[in-house]
C-alpha cells in the first residue's frame, strides 16, 4: 500500500503557509515588541476579538473561544455561526440555512462533547429535517446566544476534560452575575423579515443582573424568538433505473448496474396517454424504435429521480429561553454557584411536495436522451417523454417541539494557598414530539398522464400534460395517508470533583466523575387505521395484512384495500371470523376528496387541512396511535443508557528550559462504561396465530428488549507551550480520546427484510467505541490587539469502525432477543414451518462489528486575526480568515466502507469589518468544499454515493452607537442585518454531478434591531 500523506496540490498549500509562517515569524524579530493588547480601549466587536486573542495566547492547548462584546450582546446570531469562526470547525445547516449543529476536524457531530457549563447536556431533539440524529448530537439552535458570555472550542484534551469527544470538545458558558459587576440591564428587540417567506417576525431579549458588594450576586435573563421561515426545495428520495424484463432487454448485461425501482409494463395499458395503442407488446423492439439514437444499455442503465418533486416548506418558528444564576462568595476563598436554564422550541410548519412518482409504477419511456455514449456504469437520463405517469400532492403539516431543563450547582474552595477543591453536580431533562401526519391524494391510475421531463444538470424539469393545480385531477386511488409521530426523552445527570495541589509553577490534580445519561426514542404510527377509514371503506374492524396495509380505494363497496385488509376477503368473512364484514363508508370518499384541495398561498394546491383534520377525524386516530419500531424521521425506536465512573491524574507546570517559557500538561484519564441498550420490539400477538379463529384482530405485544456490556478506556494526554518570545507561542499535544458508538447500532431488535423471515438485521451491544490518537503542532504569532497568525497540523488515526457480517444462527436462539414462534405473523410462521419448524430452522443475520481498519485524518488549520490601523489612514479597518485543509484515508479491513462523511477538504470562513466613532459594520464569507455525504450503494445502485456541492453564504452584520454618534448619554444601538446575502443555496448529487439529489434555497433574512443597556 503506497504511503500517502497529502496529495500533490496540498502540499504546495502547506509548504507555502509554512513560508508565509516563516516570514511572519522573520519580520517579528526585526520588529520591537513593545506592542501592548492593552495599549488602546476599544469595545464592540473588536472588543470581543481582543479578548478572544488574549485567551488563545494564555491557554496551554489548542483552544479557541468566542467572547461576548457585552452583557447579553453576543458578536453572533447563532452559536454554531459563531463557532464556524475558528478554523477546523464546520457547521451543518437546517433547510432553513440555520447553523444547527457543528463538526470539528473531520470529524462527523456525534465526535464532537458539548458541554453547558463545564457539564454533559444532551438534546432530544431529532436534528434537521432532511436527516435525523441519533441524541449524541446536539442541535445548537436551540440556545440563544444573548444567554452566553463565551463559546470555548478546545481540539487537544486535557485529562481532566469529560471524554466522550474524539474531535473535541466545546464548553459553553452562560452569563453570570459577577461577570459584569453592579446593576446592569441589557435588552434588545429585532425585527426580522425572511424575503421567500414575505413574512415579518422578531426576537428579543432581557438580561438583568445585580451584584451586593463582592458577596452574592443574582442574574436572570429571557430570550424569544417568533419567526417566519420559508424554504423552497427539490428532492428525489434518490435516483433509478427500469427494472427491465428478459424480453425489453435480452443482452447478458440486463440490470447490471442495480437499482431497479420501477418496472415498464409488457404491455401498453388503456389510456396510457401520448397516443399508445393499448395492449401493443413493449419489448426490446419497442423501446429501441421509441428511443431512436439509444442502445438497450442506455435505456436500461440510465438514472431518473425516483420521486422528483418540488418542496416548499414554511410556518413559523418560536422559542423561548431563560437563565438563573447565583452566586455566593462568602470569603474570597470561598465560592458557590448555581446555574440554571430553560429553552423550548415549537416549530409549527408546513411540508408540501409536489412528486412525479417514478418508483414503483409503471411509466413508459419516449424520445429519451442521455448524457453520455457510454453507459456500462450508468448514465444520467436528460430529456424525454413519460407515459402513463402519475403524480401526486404530498400535504404534510409537522409540528416539532423540543424543550431542555438544566441545573448546575457547583462550588470553588480555596483550602489552603496551594491546595483547592472544586465541585459540580449537574441534571438536565430534555424532550421531544415530532406529529407528521401525511396527507397523498394523486392522480389516477391509466389517466392519460405524460410527463415531459429535462434535466440540465440543476433542478429537473418536469411538466404533466394533466392540469396538476385542478383538483378534479386527483384521486384517493392508489394515494395514501400517514400519521407518523416521534417521542424522545434525555436525561443526564452527574457530579465532579477535583482537588489541586501546588501553584501555578507546578500542581498535581485530582478528580472524580460519575456521569449517568439515557436517551429513549419512542415511535407512533397509526397509518393503517387512520388510512382504512379515511379512503379505504372504513371497515367495522381493522385488519393489517401482510403486505403491511393498504392504499387508498375511497369507493363505497369494497375494492382493493379492502383485500389488503383483509386476509380473507372473497370468502365475505374476515379471514375465518364468524362474523360477515362490514363496511361504513369512507370519512372522506373518493366523490368529496377535490372539495379539500384548495389554492395554497403560494401558488399551489395544498389540503384544507382544518376541514380535513375534523372530518378525517384525525385527533382521534392520531391519539391513539400505538407505537412501533421506526418513525418517519428514519430513527429507529430504542434505549441507551450509560453510566460513567472516571477518575483522572495530571501535572502541569511553568518553567524556564534554555531561557524559554514552558508550560506543560500531562496526564491519564481512566473511565468505565456501563451500558445497557434496548430495542422495542412491537410483535404480533400469539392468538393471532390461528388464521382460521382469530385473523389478526388482537394489537400488537410491545416489548422492549435490552442487553448489558461493560467496557474502559484508558485516556493518556501531554501538551506543551514554548514561549519564543512574547509575542510568539509554539504548541504540541499528544492524546487519546474517545467517542461511544452510534446508538442505532448498538439496539439488539432483530428486523425481518421479507414475509419468510428468513434474513433480517440485529444490533450489536458489544461494539467498542471509536479510539482517536491524536498529534498536534502549532505555532502562533500575536502581533497586537486582536491581531494574530496561527498554524496548526494535526493528524488522527481513528479505529472502531464498522463493518457488517452475516452469521447464521437457530431461530430458537432469537427468543434472547424478544422473537419466539408465538411473536411471528402467520405468513412468517408458515415459512418456518417450511423449513423444519422452530427448532431445526435458521435465520441469516446481519450485524454490525468493529473492523480491523483505520481512518487516519490529516490537516492544516490556518487562522489569521489583523487590525488594519497601521496600514491604513483610516483607523478601525480590519479582517479575520480561518482556512481548514483536511486530507483523509482509510487502510485496513473496511477501507472501501469507511470514511468521515461530510468532511470538506477545504473550509474557510473570511470577514472584512471596520469599526470606530461608533459605527460597525462586519462582512463575512463562509466556504465549504464539496464531500461524499453519504456511502455507496444508495437505492440498491453499487457504485452510487452522495456528495455535496461547494457551499457559500455572505452575511453583513452592522450597528450604529447613537450614544457615541450623536454624544448624547442613554441613546440606544440600532443595528441592521443580513443574512444569505449572496441567497446561497445546499446543493447535493446523486453518483453523477449532474444528478440532483436535493437542493434547499431559504433566501435572505433582514434584520433591523434596537439594544439598549442600562
Amino acid at each position: 500500500m503506497t504511503k500517502q500523506v497529502f496529495t500533490p496540490h496540498a502540499r504546495r498549500q502547506v509548504a507555502f503557509g509554512l513560508t508565509v509562517m516563516a516570514a511572519m515569524i522573520a519580520q517579528a524579530y526585526a520588529q520591537t515588541s513593545s506592542q501592548d493588547l492593552q495599549t488602546v480601549q476599544v469595545t464592540g466587536f473588536r472588543s470581543s476579538l481582543i479578548s478572544s486573542a488574549k485567551d488563545k495566547k494564555e491557554s496551554l492547548g489548542f483552544q479557541d473561544s468566542i467572547n461576548a462584546e457585552d452583557l447579553g450582546k453576543f458578536p453572533d446570531k447563532n452559536i454554531a455561526e459563531s463557532l464556524s469562526r475558528i478554523p477546523g470547525v464546520q457547521v451543518s445547516r437546517d433547510v432553513t440555512g440555520e447553523g444547527m449543529n457543528i463538526q470539528i476536524r473531520g470529524l462527523g457531530s456525534s465526535f464532537t462533547k458539548i458541554l453547558l457549563n463545564n457539564s454533559q447536556i444532551a438534546v432530544a431533539s431529532s436534528g434537521p429535517i432532511d436527516g435525523q440524529n441519533s441524541n449524541r448530537e446536539v442541535d445548537l439552535d436551540l440556545l440563544p446566544t444573548d444567554l452566553f458570555t463565551k463559546l470555548t472550542v478546545s481540539k487537544s484534551p486535557t485529562a481532566d476534560m469529560l471524554e466522550g469527544g474524539a474531535a473535541g470538545v466545546v464548553n459553553l458558558r452562560s452569563a453570570r452575575p459577577f461577570d459584569k459587576e453592579g446593576t446592569n440591564v441589557a435588552t434588545s428587540f429585532t425585527g426580522t423579515r425572511a424575503k421567500i417567506a414575505d413574512k415579518t417576525g422578531g426576537r428579543g431579549s432581557v438580561l438583568a443582573s445585580k451584584t451586593f458588594g463582592d458577596t452574592f450576586g443574582i442574574l436572570g435573563g429571557i430570550s424569544f424568538s417568533h419567526q417566519e421561515a420559508r424554504t423552497v426545495g427539490f428532492e428525489t428520495v434518490g435516483w433509478t433505473n427500469p427494472n427491465l424484463s428478459a424480453t425489453q432487454n435480452t443482452a447478458s448485461t440486463r440490470n447490471n448496474t442495480g437499482g431497479g425501482n420501477w418496472t415498464i409494463p409488457a404491455t401498453v395499458p388503456a389510456n396510457a396517454g401520448n397516443g399508445l395503442v393499448p395492449g401493443t407488446v413493449i419489448d426490446q423492439a419497442f423501446l429501441l424504435a421509441h428511443n431512436p439514437g439509444l442502445t438497450i444499455q442506455q435505456i436500461d442503465n440510465a438514472i431518473l429521480p425516483r420521486l422528483a418533486r418540488t418542496m416548499d416548506y414554511y410556518g413559523t418558528r418560536d422559542k423561548i429561553s431563560a437563565i438563573v444564576s447565583t452566586e455566593y462568595r462568602p470569603s474570597k476563598e470561598l465560592h458557590f454557584y448555581l446555574d440554571t436554564m430553560y429553552s423550548k422550541k415549537d416549530d409549527d410548519m408546513k411540508r408540501i411536495a409536489y412528486t412525479w412518482a417514478v418508483r414503483n409504477n409503471a411509466a413508459i419511456p419516449l424520445n429519451m436522451t442521455v448524457d453520455r455514449s457510454d453507459c456500462a456504469n450508468g448514465c444520467v437520463v436528460t430529456g424525454g417523454t413519460y407515459a402513463n405517469a402519475r403524480n401526486f400532492i404530498e400535504y404534510g403539516p409537522r409540528r416539532d417541539k423540543v424543550d431542555l431543563f438544566g441545573i448546575n450547582p457547583g462550588m470553588e474552595w480555596q483550602l489552603t494557598p496551594t491546595l483547592k477543591l472544586d465541585a459540580q453536580a449537574n441534571f438536565n431533562r430534555s424532550r421531544f414530539s415530532h406529529e407528521a401526519p401525511t396527507v397523498m391524494p394523486i392522480t389516477a391510475e391509466n389517466g392519460g398522464n405524460t410527463i415531459t421531463y429535462t434535466m440540465d444538470g440543476g433542478v429537473p424539469g418536469v411538466v404533466s400534460s394533466l392540469d396538476l393545480n385542478n383538483p378534479a385531477s386527483y384521486v384517493w386511488a392508489g394515494g395514501r395517508l400517514n400519521i407518523q409521530n416521534e417521542l424522545r426523552e434525555t436525561r443526564t445527570k452527574g457530579f465532579h470533583t477535583d482537588l489541586t495541589w501546588g501553584d501555578k509553577a507546578f500542581n498535581l490534580k485530582g478528580g472524580l466523575a460519575y456521569d449517568d445519561i439515557n436517551r429513549r426514542i419512542r415511535a407512533q404510527d397509526n397509518s393503517g387505521a387512520w388510512q382504512a377509514a379515511v379512503c379505504g371503506n372504513n371497515p367495522s374492524v381493522f385488519l393489517l395484512g401482510p403486505n403491511g396495509g393498504p392504499t387508498c380505494d375511497g369507493a363505497s363497496t369494497p375494492g382493493a384495500s379492502a383485500a389488503a385488509l383483509y386476509p380473507g376477503y372473497g370468502t365475505g368473512y374476515t379471514a375465518g371470523a364468524t362474523t360477515p364484514l362490514t363496511y361504513g363508508g369512507s370519512l372522506v370518499p373518493a366523490a368529496k376528496l377535490q372539495s379539500y384541495i384548495v389554492a395554497g398561498p403560494h401558488g399551489m394546491p395544498v389540503i384544507d387541512w382544518d376541514r380535513f383534520r375534523k372530518d378525517a377525524n384525525y385527533d382521534a386516530y392520531n391519539s391513539s396511535a400505538p407505537y412501533t419500531a421506526s418513525s418517519s424521521t428514519g430513527a429507529s425506536s430504542g434505549y441507551i443508557g450509560e453510566r460513567t465512573t472516571g477518575a483522572y491524574l495530571e501535572a502541569s507546570g511553568d518553567t524556564k528550559v534554555l531561557g524559554y517559557g514552558v508550560r506543560y500538561n500531562g496526564g491519564v484519564r481512566y473511565v468505565r462504561t456501563r451500558q445497557s441498550v434496548g430495542s422495542y420490539n412491537s410483535l404480533t400477538d400469539p392468538r393471532n396465530a390461528n388464521l382460521t379463529q382469530n385473523g389478526s384482530k388482537y394489537p400488537n405485544v410491545d416489548q422492549w428488549v435490552y442487553q448489558e456490556t461493560n467496557y474502559s478506556n484508558v485516556l493518556p494526554s501531554a501538551t506543551a507551550a514554548l514561549t519564543l518570545r512574547s509575542d510568539i507561542v509554539a504548541r504540541a499535544a499528544v492524546s487519546r480520546t474517545m467517542t461511544r458508538v452510534d446508538p442505532n447500532a448498538l439496539r439488539p431488535g432483530i428486523n425481518f427484510s421479507g414475509v419468510s423471515a428468513d434474513v433480517g438485521s440485529v444490533g450489536n451491544s458489544g461494539l467498542k467505541p471509536y479510539i482517536s490518537d491524536n498529534i498536534d503542532l502549532g505555532l502562533d504569532w500575536y502581533t497586537g490587539r486582536e491581531g494574530y497568525v496561527s498554524l496548526t497540523a494535526f493528524q488522527k488515526k481513528v479505529d472502531g469502525f464498522t463493518v457488517n457480517e452475516n452469521i447464521t444462527t437457530p431461530f430458537s436462539a432469537l427468543a434472547a432477543f424478544g422473537v419466539t414462534y408465538g411473536s411471528l405473523t402467520p405468513l412468517q410462521q408458515a415459512a418456518i414451518n417450511s423449513r423444519g419448524g422452530p427448532d431445526a430452522a435458521t435465520v441469516v443475520l446481519t450485524r454490525p462489528r468493529n473492523a480491523d481498519g483505520t481512518l487516519r485524518i490529516r490537516g492544516l488549520e490556518v487562522g489569521w486575526v489583523q487590525p488594519l490601523d497601521k496600514l491604513l489612514p483610516w483607523r478601525g479597518f480590519g479582517f479575520n480568515e480561518t482556512v481548514t485543509f483536511i486530507n483523509q484515508k482509510a487502510s485496513g479491513e473496511g477501507s472501501n466502507g469507511f470514511v468521515a462523511l461530510g468532511v470538506p477538504k477545504r473550509t474557510n470562513n473570511v470577514g472584512v469589518y471596520y469599526e470606530n466613532h461608533g459605527y460597525m459594520a462586519r462582512l463575512s464569507h463562509t466556504f465549504s468544499k464539496g464531500s461524499q455525504v453519504a456511502s455507496g450503494n444508495q437505492n440498491g445502485i453499487p457504485n452510487a454515493a452522495l456528495y455535496s456541492d461547494d457551499y457559500k453564504q455572505l452575511d453583513f452584520s452592522s450597528n450604529v452607537d447613537l450614544e457615541k454618534v450623536l454624544d448624547r448619554d442613554g441613546w440606544p444601538t440600532i443595528t441592521f442585518d443580513i443574512v444569505n446575502l449572496n441567497n446561497g443555496s445546499r446543493r447535493t448529487y446523486f453518483q453523477f454531478p449532474n444528478a440532483t439529489f436535493s437542493k434547499y434555497s431559504p433566501g435572505r433574512t433582514y434584520s433591523v434591531g434596537i439594544r439598549k443597556t442600562f
